[in-house]
Formats: structure tokens, sequence, C-alpha cells
């Protein structure tokens, strides 16, 4: 919980915290009172030992009297809210609770009294009443600038998990911004197959019955091994392979050593599916697709590699696919990945840069 005035907290009984700090409190302030009366020099080790019934008895009460304290204590309005507020009610807490202990400690620990001793003091009723409320305010105020310091943690442990959540939503959107991409492509395929070739074109469902099949019920969307990303591309460039036969020929190459790297979900789906959005130049002529993944020192280089030519369009990236594949490299590494766009003689190349020893890691 990060604020008082927002709801109520848990009793502080429930933490466990507040047991180890009460005992080790009162243990040490018992200690300290005991080791300050043997140091004094009007009081010897008998008069010590005969008193120490009643000390045992005035830490035991101060100990339950605090712990009943903490719970208004912790119910206070914010102190960011209501200072003032804050204040008098902890000093009114505070006075209550040391009005309350001095009498008790008196009663409790009077069988042990001497017998020409009597149950009160008057000569020393209103110091001694005063120093037990000094004692209060002053337990008090450590149990509250624990509290403090407790609410300030976990006010932040909550705004870093809403900022994670935000951000993991803005993620899975990314992801799932991907395959309603692909299957309106795939059934804009389809369509244009049904008038044609109706055999190619049920091929085709049945193709893109098993990429669905593939990619919906897969929720790996952090990291899936580099293998079966490619599984999932072969799919859907099999549903292609229908349609355009042998215009479109496919060709993969993924190195041994990288085959189980992890690497965010659906990462080259955009890659692959703009190669053939793209890459088709005059009627006839075939289009060449080569996947390749392979190490260089502490990177992983994917690239999808197609035959043609760039255009305006896919030299600024400003497509739904390669501006997703951006922002997930961005999202999940910053500045250490990064997504190029190049034409080499004959062929343009996709090429993703990763780190690899922050993926071996995620293992």
């Amino acid at each position: 919980m990060t604020d008082r005035h927002a709801r109520r907290l848990p009793p502080p009984w429930s933490f466990p915290w507040f047991w180890k700090a009460q005992g080790a409190g009162w243990l040490l302030y018992f200690t300290g009172a005991l080791v300050s009366a043997l140091a004094a020099e009007e009081q010897g080790g008998d008069a010590i030992l005969a008193t120490m019934p009643f000390r045992v008895v005035r830490v035991t009460l101060g100990f339950l009297v605090s712990s009943g304290l903490a719970v208004p204590l912790q119910r206070l309005p914010s102190v960011r809210s209501h200072p003032h507020r804050f204040v008098g009610l902890a000093l009114l807490g505070a006075t209550l609770a040391g009005t309350v202990w001095y009498p008790s400690y008196r009663v409790v620990s009077h069988p042990w009294r001497p017998e020409d001793e009597g149950l009160f003091d008057l000569g020393c009723f209103l110091p001694c009443l005063l120093e037990h409320i000094w004692l209060m305010l002053t337990w008090s105020i450590l149990f509250l600038a624990a509290t403090e310091l407790r609410l300030a943690s976990a006010r932040e442990q909550d705004k870093l998990r809403a900022e994670q959540m935000a951000s993991e939503a803005r993620y899975q959107m990314l992801v799932y911004q991907v395959n309603p991409h692909f299957l309106f492509n795939a059934l804009n395929s389809i369509r244009a197959l049904a008038t044609e070739d109706v055999m190619r074109a049920r091929d085709m469902i049945t193709q893109l019955s098993a990429f669905l099949r593939h990619t919906l019920t897969d929720r790996a969307i952090h990291a899936m091994p580099l293998s079966r990303e490619v599984e999932s591309v072969a799919a859907y460039l099999a549903i292609e392979k229908v349609r355009h036969e042998e215009l479109l020929q496919i060709r993969f190459d993924i190195a041994d050593e990288v085959r189980d790297v992890p690497i965010p979900g659906f990462l080259l789906h955009p890659l692959v599916e703009n190669a053939v959005t793209h890459g088709f130049g005059a009627p006839g002529v075939p289009l060449h697709i080569d996947v390749r993944a392979y190490r260089v020192d502490d990177q992983l280089i994917v690239e999808v590699v197609n035959s043609g030519t760039l255009t305006s369009a896919r030299v600024d990236g400003t497509g739904i696919g390669l501006r997703n594949v951006r922002e997930r490299l961005a999202h999940r590494f910053g500045s250490r990945a990064a997504l190029a766009l190049e034409e080499t003689p004959g062929a343009v190349v996709a090429r993703i840069t990763m780190p690899l020893e922050k993926l071996e890691r995620r293992t």
C-alpha cells in the first residue's frame, strides 16, 4: 500500500519486521537501563537485583502498550496531505499510551514492592508520568519513520510495477499487431486464387490453418528458440509458395551454433512478409528469399535477403512491419540492437543485429 490516506494498511502485527524490531528495540532499552543502573554509584548489585521484577514488568508493559499503539498510528492520515493533523494525532496517541503505561506498570508491579512503599509516589508521579510519555513519543517517532520508509519503498515498487505493466502492454500490443497483418494478406492471396485455381486455393487454406495453429498457440512472445521462429516463418512462406509456385524460391541458412538461441517471438515475420510484398519485380521473374542467421563475436545476426531493389517506401521503413520490429528491438535491447535495410547488387538485405550474450542469459 502506498498511501495511508488512500486506504487502510494491514495491521502491523502481520509484518514479521514489526515483531523483530519490537523485540530488539525493547531488549536494547532494557539492557541500556540495566547497564546505566549498574554504572550509577548509588546502586549496588543487590539493589539492582531487587528491582529486577519491576524492570521486567515495566519493559513488558511497554512492549504491549506500544504494540497496541502501532495500530492507530498506522491509521493516521497521510503526513503529506494533512501534516498538522498527522502531528497532532501522533502526539495525542503517544500521550495516551504513556498515561496508560505508567499507572499500569505501578499497579502490576505492586505485589513485589516493599510493604512500606505505596502504590504511587506522589512526589514522583508527574515526572515519572512525563518520562513514560516521552518514551512513548520517542517510540512513536521511530515507528512512524520506519513506516514511512516502507511506504516510500512500496510507492517506488508500485511505480516500477506500473511502468513495467505499461511497457509489457505496449510490447504485447506490438506482437499481437503482427498476426492480423499477416492474416489479411494471406486472405487476400486466397481470394485471388479462388477464381483462378480452386485446388491451389484449398492447399493455401490448409497451409494457412497450419500457420495459424503454429502462431496463435505459441505464447512465447518474449523469447523463443531461433529454430522455432524459423519454423513459423517457413509456415508463412509455404502459404505464399502455393500462390506463386516456382516464382518464389526459398532458402534457409541457419548456423547450428545459433539454432537454440532465444530471440523475441515473431520478430522475423514482418521482414519476410515485407520481402514477399515488395520483392516481386517484372512479371515472370522469380523472387529469391534467403533467411540467414549466424554469429559474429558477441552479436547474433539475422538476415532476410530477397532479390530486387529497394523502393522509397522500404528505404524509409515507415511500414507497419518494419516499424514494429524497430520498436520491439528498442524495447528489449535499447541501443544495443538495430534493424538495417540496405541494397546490395541484385538484392535487398534486412539485417537484425542483437547482443548474443544478453539473449543467452535469458535461457
